[in-house]
């Protein structure tokens, strides 16, 4: 039946004498026939019953299949190329003898990567990656080699230490480039009476300055300004590891959401390089951290809490939260 519809009449499929007179040890299954039933279990299991996932498929035939032969088929996955899992594929007959093997590209579901903001943020972040995946390290390095150089301060020893507090020193030539750099940052502010000003981010520094103490009492990294570089660099790390693993869709779907955009951008956009990344998002940081007063401990008279209405009673109104957020 085989041969009729696929329309391969070699006597040799078919008819014995010929199969005797060619020296076959009988008549050979088609070909076609053996890798048609095989990619059937690709589709099956790989592919989980999407045959249109699988995109590509080559076999080589090693082996004959004879009349009445049982096949088994193994599928292995053995890795990952732009997203696909790599399907190893081998058929045997029943006597262990491979008569099939080749591999397969199955896509996966389609996935989208989503790039987060804020509040996700804890000491030793992404620092697991750092120590074994070569791609995050060297991610990871450029930009604290960056922030070092520009700002003086580290951003990795920020992430594993949460310090209080670090000071940077602006002592020598480098130390000069550094101060200028804090110096040249500025930011726009509106007065009380509706006037546009251009303020210094770090009014405290200037020319004669020898040296700036950065503080925070929950630790540096809970500070926005350092908040938003190292989540950027988790973020911006993982993506690249699971790239260099070929774990990564082409044309998958990503947003992200507040900072997350810049995360999202830079990562499968392309829009910003990694030292871009982390100088725009610490200046966004110390913008955000002008934007309220502090005191000498750096203490605001704001906080932030999330309100879950499905937490509380019917019976708790208006008033009753009001009272809790004074009371906090």
């Amino acid at each position: 039946p085989y041969s009729n519809i696929s329309k391969d009449h070699n006597p040799i499929h078919t008819n014995e004498y010929f199969a005797d007179y060619a020296e076959l040890p009988g008549t050979i299954t088609h070909g076609m026939w053996t890798s048609a039933s095989t990619r059937k279990f690709v589709e099956t299991f790989a592919a989980d019953n999407h045959p249109e996932r699988v995109k590509a498929y080559e076999v080589e035939f090693v082996g004959m299949v004879l009349p009445n032969d049982q096949l088994e088929t193994k599928l292995s996955h053995v890795g990952m190329k732009e997203g696909r899992k790599l399907i190893k594929v081998e058929t045997f007959n029943q006597h262990g003898s491979k008569v099939i093997e080749g591999m397969a590209e199955v896509e996966q579901p389609i996935t989208g990567y989503t790039f987060t903001g804020q509040g996700s943020q804890e000491p030793g972040m992404g620092m697991d990656l750092y120590e074994r995946s070569e791609t995050a390290r060297q991610l990871w390095d450029r930009a604290d080699r960056h922030m070092r150089e520009t700002y003086g301060i580290s951003i990795i020893d920020i992430v594993r230490n949460n310090p209080l507090e670090r000071t940077v020193y602006f002592g020598g030539d480098k130390g000069a480039r550094i101060r200028q750099n804090y110096c040249s940052l500025t930011y726009e502010t509106v007065d009380a009476e509706g006037e546009t000003k251009v303020l210094r981010l770090f009014p405290d520094i200037h020319e004669n300055t020898p040296s700036f103490t950065f503080k925070s009492p929950n630790g540096l990294l809970q500070a926005t300004q350092f908040t938003q570089p190292a989540l950027m660099l988790f973020e911006l790390a993982s993506y690249a590891d699971m790239r260099a693993k070929s774990l990564i869709q082409k044309n998958a779907p990503f947003a992200g959401h507040s900072l997350g955009e810049y995360g999202a951008l830079s990562a499968i956009g392309g829009v910003l390089a990694v030292e871009a990344v982390v100088e725009v998002c610490f200046y966004r940081g110390m913008t955000m951290q002008r934007a309220v007063e502090r005191d000498s401990q750096n203490r605001s008279q704001y906080s932030m809490m999330a309100v879950n209405p499905a937490r509380v009673g019917k019976s708790f109104s208006q008033e009753a939260l009001d009272f809790v957020i004074s009371s906090i």
